[in-house]
């Protein structure tokens, strides 16, 4: 008998229904406290939490049996996800449940904002007929920026085409021409700061997008700008928002969650210039209906058939491939580490070619590591998605990236256990491959047209340059002046007796200058920089 624990309010027919299903005890506790959950938790399997349970190391030091943890709703946040992982413990969401009530909430604010709907209902129930003081504004031919084009961003998109508006969007995956099709111009943040009347934000809440609406990115906006946040808490900086709007730089703000909920603080919403609502972007019948029973059944899929459906934390492969397997994840990731920091352009297309041991094993989720790494931002730019094994291609995908994945039989080179990939982008092609040599040991053996065997992890800097004598004693001396290490030298040639490529592993403080620097030395034509961590 699995036995699942609901912490938060499910409906009370879908508790029923699960209740019902043989081998599987459901059991309600919804508003359970924490110290109730510690005690108790160590008795069941599963857990279902929606926002308002934590669910963070203390929780789940005390789940000795716990198996699933599942979110009624999109955001883990209130997750420890990397604690659960380190337990065994899947967690798993229902992304895309609640989609159609989040971006129908968004537009409800946002129109309820423009025509002053709230306060002139105040002034209505006071039994005044006041029009003059409710002139409002329209949708139509304001320019919306969306930024995050994930689920709801698109469909949120979808309905200000419909009203008319000139939508703006910022995504780092979704490509160009997909955005065209759904109607929005593709920009980079500082654009569409500087260009949109109306900012609605749908991103997740992480390290990257804390507090990323804040005093200077306000400061690009246009005065009199409207900014609508149904997404996260802590998203916007709740004190430099009040500023903004204390000054006029911000006409109205309209906010569905905060930092804090509820609030400590009720001044932000109690503002004149701002719409508030508690959090009730997914709060429709439809859409608690909708996720309670996705998670739930979920859960049990988990249990009866060992299939994870929407886990952020678990690719589903068989046990007896897992020690097979796992190697090739990890040069995937590193592979698609390296091209993410070294590409131009959005990427459109990616070829990705197996040769070796990988023939025996399922290739999709080596995939998904090569993507996770190929996709996910540098921490200055915020993943607009959170990118995981589990739902990179799907994301992939859906932002209109062409995926195609080749078995070969014919080894590459002389290194049989490999991955080729062409990561091809709106302005070149990068073509990188790479192998498993030993255990946790990985090496880069093609890189463009060049042939050769590279350490692939820690800072690599790759060094194209004329293939004349003295170019590595240059580039030794030079690195030897600002105290950095060469921990490993690969060269590599290619057909042209012309040029020649370096990659150096390096030790040390990578200053910012450096690039510039080594570039400046006659011979060397390019210079790339990449730091590939381990897996963590």
């Amino acid at each position: 008998m699995f036995k699942i624990l609901v912490a938060d309010s499910l409906p009370a027919d879908i508790l029923n229904k699960y209740d019902r299903t043989e081998g599987v005890s459901v059991v309600n506790k919804s508003g359970i406290s924490k110290e109730d959950l510690i005690a108790e938790l160590a008795d069941y399997d599963g857990l279902v939490v929606r926002s308002r349970t934590k669910v963070k190391a203390d929780v789940l030091a005390a789940a000795k049996n716990l198996k699933v943890i599942g979110r009624a709703g999109a955001g883990v946040d209130n997750i420890d996800t990397d604690e659960a992982t380190k337990r065994g413990i899947i967690v798993m969401n229902t992304p895309g449940g609640n989609t159609i009530a989040a971006a129908e909430h968004t537009l409800a604010m946002m129109l309820a904002g423009l025509r002053n709907i709230a306060p002139a209902n105040a002034s209505m129930r006071q039994k005044k007929w006041d029009r003059k003081s409710f002139i409002g504004h329209e949708i139509y031919q304001k320019t919306v920026g969306v930024v995050g084009l994930g689920k709801i961003g698109r469909e949120v998109a979808k309905r200000l085409n419909a009203f008319g508006a000139n939508v703006l969007g910022y995504d780092p995956i979704l490509t160009s021409e997909h955005a065209a099709r759904l109607g929005i111009k593709l920009v980079d943040l500082e654009e569409l700061y500087r260009r949109s009347d109306i900012i609605t934000l749908h991103v997740p809440k992480m390290k990257e997008t804390l507090n990323m609406i804040n005093k200077e990115t306000l400061a690009q906006c246009k005065d009199g700008v409207i900014i609508v946040n149904c997404a996260r808490g802590g998203i916007v900086h709740e004190g430099d928002l009040t500023e903004a709007l204390d000054s006029g730089k911000v006409a109205l703000a309209a906010l569905d969650v905060w930092s804090n909920e509820p609030p400590e603080d009720f001044s932000l919403a109690c503002h004149p210039k701002v719409l508030a609502t508690p959090h009730l972007g997914a709060s429709t019948e439809e859409a608690q209906v909708k996720v309670a029973d996705q998670i739930l059944a979920q859960m049990i899929e988990y249990f009866t058939k060992n299939v994870a459906r929407n886990a952020v934390n678990f690719v589903s492969v068989d046990a007896e491939i897992q020690d097979m397997i796992a190697p090739f994840f990890e040069l995937a990731r590193r592979l698609g580490m390296v091209f993410n920091q070294i590409k131009n352009g959005r990427l459109r297309e990616i070829s990705v070619r197996y040769y070796g041991r990988t023939l025996e094993v399922p290739v999709e989720p080596i995939t998904s590591y090569l993507l996770m790494g190929a996709l996910k931002s540098a921490t200055e730019n915020p993943d607009i998605e959170l990118v995981n094994p589990v739902n990179a291609l799907t994301i992939a995908r859906e932002r209109g990236i062409s995926i195609e994945i080749a078995k070969k039989d014919t080894p590459l080179t002389v290194h049989t256990n490999a991955i080729a990939c062409d990561f091809i982008t709106d302005s070149e092609t990068v073509h990188l491959a790479g192998s498993v040599v030993g255990q946790n040991i990985y090496h880069l053996i093609e890189f463009g047209p060049f042939k050769l065997s590279a350490e692939l992890g820690g800072q690599m800097l790759f060094i194209e340059n004329d293939n004349v004598p003295g170019i590595i004693g240059k580039v030794g001396t030079l690195l030897g002046e600002v105290n950095i290490n060469i921990a490993h030298l690969s060269s590599g040639r290619d057909g042209d007796p012309k040029e020649a490529l370096n990659v150096f592993n390096v030790a040390g403080n990578l200053q910012s200058d450096l690039q510039s620097r080594l570039e400046s030395v006659s011979g060397i034509n390019r210079v790339l920089l990449a730091v590939v961590d381990s897996a963590r």
